[in-house]
């Protein structure tokens, strides 16, 4: 037989263990109520925070629409959106299969991040005042930057997002599709008919665009000041994207130019202090609004 000290031993061992199951059961009941809580008070923290997106045709436009989501939208999201409203919104229906919107000019841009683009827009500036004056004998130059200096001054800017913007681009089903949040603005311009020749030119000119043309037939309508010849210009996309095209007849490879994109043409004989001016000015023009 066996002894009662035994099962008394036994017994108190159940409760002990019986015990410490429950407060552990208990603890972890706690625990997961919290994470849950936590978990409910950040998604709710999260869907608070909204993602303004305006949406607009140009820089100049009279009439500015809004969309807005919770949360961090995909690019595709906010092309789409931003499509529909423009769509809707159009004073002329276009011919059958022509779209409203001139992808290779749309721009997502931050309106909130800003601080870079205006640091670089001081910078350009300044540097086009401190030419102004190294070249205050020279009225031709003088006047170049001057027109210049006017035409940025004129222009609207903003911190530029680098995202493919084609809506058949997300239709396609492809993996490139970030999210994006803050204080967003959208521009789906219109197909423009034009080509900015601007930078060592006489006057800035505004050339047709030509379908045939490359970099080199707008830079010959244009009044240049290189006395030296040119053998290279920077060519700002619509879309923002920088080019370097040759032009001289020993280095012409002849490249595409979209509607609506800008020639800068580098000055030559920059005093040293000012040699950035020629990689920053079409740095700047990336973030231009159309």
């Amino acid at each position: 037989m066996k002894s009662p000290f035994l099962f008394i031993q036994a017994g108190q061992y159940l409760k002990a263990n019986l015990f410490d199951t429950r407060r552990t059961l208990s603890t972890m009941t706690l625990f997961f109520a919290a994470s849950v809580f936590c978990l409910t008070v950040s998604g709710q923290a999260i869907a608070a925070e909204q993602t303004k997106v305006t949406v607009t045709t140009s820089a100049d436009a009279t009439r500015m629409y809004h969309v807005a989501f919770n949360g961090a939208p995909r690019v595709s999201q906010v092309v789409s959106q931003g499509a529909a409203v423009i769509r809707a919104n159009a004073n002329n229906i276009l011919a059958h299969n022509t779209d409203t919107v001139y992808w290779q000019g749309a721009g997502l841009f931050d309106k909130a991040n800003t601080a870079e683009v205006d640091a670089l827009k001081t910078a350009v500036t300044d540097n086009l005042n401190t030419l102004q004056e190294a070249w205050q004998d020279d009225a031709e130059k003088h006047a170049s930057v001057t027109a210049l200096s006017t035409f940025l001054a004129e222009a609207h800017f903003q911190s530029r997002i680098p995202v493919p913007l084609d809506e058949d681009f997300y239709l396609s089903g492809t993996k490139v599709n970030p999210l994006v949040q803050g204080d967003l603005m959208l521009v789906l311009p219109s197909r423009p008919n034009n080509v900015w020749v601007i930078g060592a030119v006489t006057e800035i000119t505004d050339a047709d665009f030509q379908p045939d043309y490359v970099a080199d037939d707008y830079v010959n309508i244009a009044e240049t000041l290189n006395t030296f010849g040119i053998s290279d210009v920077t060519v700002i996309q619509p879309d923002g994207q920088l080019e370097t095209h040759q032009t001289a007849y020993w280095n012409q490879i002849p490249k595409n130019l979209a509607p609506g994109a800008m020639i800068f043409v580098p000055f030559q004989g920059l005093p040293s202090a000012l040699s950035s001016l020629n990689r920053d000015i079409p740095r700047l023009l990336q973030h231009r609004v159309m």
